[in-house]
């Protein structure tokens, strides 16, 4: 039991540290854009179409990955996802011309697209059903950690170094990390000459086994979780690609003041996973009511961002920060707890995949619309449009909870 302990210990921190470098990988872009536009003379709408780029690479890579990742190496997969996103970042520094940068973002996205369902999978494999609700809300918060470097150290960098180095330095890292990996990681138990953890994950009835995605998707109603996805990719990711640039414009902050307010974001996502946590232990495990809390709650800050954030960049940022943790608590709870629900049907990977897709999708066309309405209806027309996809994802989980009491 003690070596079991340790093996679960060391995947744990290895799957972490690669989500995390992973987030590191590709959130830079978010502080490095005021910089970008500044030297490369690129419109908002340019840029948010390179995020949008990403997130729909990213998006499609997680719908194709996912399946792939049920059928082969989890260690592997992470290990190529990590070394191709390194040199994408490496020579995306390297880049002035924006239909390059725009290709070298698009592979980034879609070979970070190989982690989280492996890595769900590889976490299904050495932790039992009771405890994977916690091992889930543990690894999400890697994104946090991610968002610490890109937001922390890498603003802190470009505040008196060239746009570049904010994609360098995460190259490096990853780069240096993914050999790390592929070394010390290894897919399951018995690669290690260890009895497997759980008979639902390594011993499924041949039947339910070979029960396509499609049909586990249907059975399940899992469309209402989607729109919950949508909902929630659009709104996630909206502030962490456009936090800095949302306060920069609203309060006249450079990037050097901007970045101890912006700091303030990841730090608080910490607070919305711990809340999810502690939201899905009170409601016995539910999580969709979880989520319809989470969101309620990203509804009320938002609004409180729109009419009270404007007097202050203190105000601001708290009602930002809170929004954003209210969205993580959420992520957390519908693209991490509620796949490993699926082990059962040897659809982990998958189904994180597909709901991975439909919430990087979503975000990309946010993203797209955004940059380039922005100039439009300005920050508040935004914020307002997020509100409303919140309220939909809310009544989406609500008909969710309905089918799953008449299936019960």
């Amino acid at each position: 039991m003690n070596q079991l302990k340790k093996w679960q210990t060391k995947i744990f921190i290895l799957c972490w540290l690669a989500y995390a470098f992973a987030y590191l990988g590709r959130t830079n872009l978010s502080i490095a854009i005021p910089s970008i536009e500044s030297a490369l003379q690129l419109s908002s709408g340019k840029l948010g179409l390179l995020a949008s780029l990403f997130f729909w690479s990213y998006g499609i890579g997680q719908l194709i990955n996912g399946y792939i990742g049920d059928k082969y190496s989890s260690k592997r997969l992470i290990f190529i996802g990590l070394i191709v996103s390194a040199i994408a970042n490496l020579l995306f520094g390297f880049s002035t011309n924006y239909i390059v940068m725009g290709i070298l973002w698009m592979i980034n996205g879609y070979f970070l697209s190989m982690l989280w369902g492996p890595i769900m999978k590889t976490l299904s494999h050495w932790f039992n059903p009771e405890s994977r609700g916690n091992v889930a809300i543990g690894i999400s918060t890697s994104m946090v950690g991610g968002f610490l470097l890109a937001w922390g150290f890498i603003g802190f960098i470009l505040s008196f170094m060239e746009w570049n180095w904010a994609f360098w330095i995460p190259g490096i890292i990853i780069f240096i990390f993914s050999i790390v990996f592929l070394i010390f990681s290894t897919d399951s138990p018995t690669d290690v000459h260890m009895p497997p953890i759980s008979d639902e994950v390594h011993h499924q009835d041949q039947k339910t086994s070979e029960i396509s995605l499609l049909k586990v998707i249907s059975e399940t109603k899992l469309w209402f979780v989607v729109i919950a996805c949508y909902a929630q990719g659009i709104v996630k990711d909206g502030i962490s690609l456009w936090a800095p640039k949302l306060l920069m414009d609203t309060h006249h902050l450079d990037i050097e003041s901007a970045v101890p307010f912006i700091i303030f974001i990841p730090i608080m996502n910490f607070f919305g996973m711990f809340l999810a946590s502690k939201l899905n232990k009170r409601f016995n495990n539910k999580e969709k009511l979880t989520a319809m809390v989470l969101f309620l709650l990203g509804i009320i800050t938002l609004i409180g961002l729109i009419k009270i954030g404007v007097y202050s960049p203190i105000l601001a940022i708290i009602f930002l920060g809170l929004s954003s943790a209210m969205m993580y608590g959420a992520n957390t709870i519908l693209l991490g707890v509620i796949p490993l629900s699926y082990a059962k049907y040897n659809k982990t990977s998958s189904v994180a995949g597909f709901l991975d897709f439909n919430s990087y999708m979503a975000a990309g066309l946010s993203s797209l619309i955004a940059g380039f309405s922005l100039d439009s209806i300005g920050w508040n027309g935004i914020l307002i449009f997020w509100t409303i996809m919140i309220a939909v994802a809310i009544l989406a989980l609500y008909r969710s909870l309905i089918h799953d009491r008449l299936k019960a």
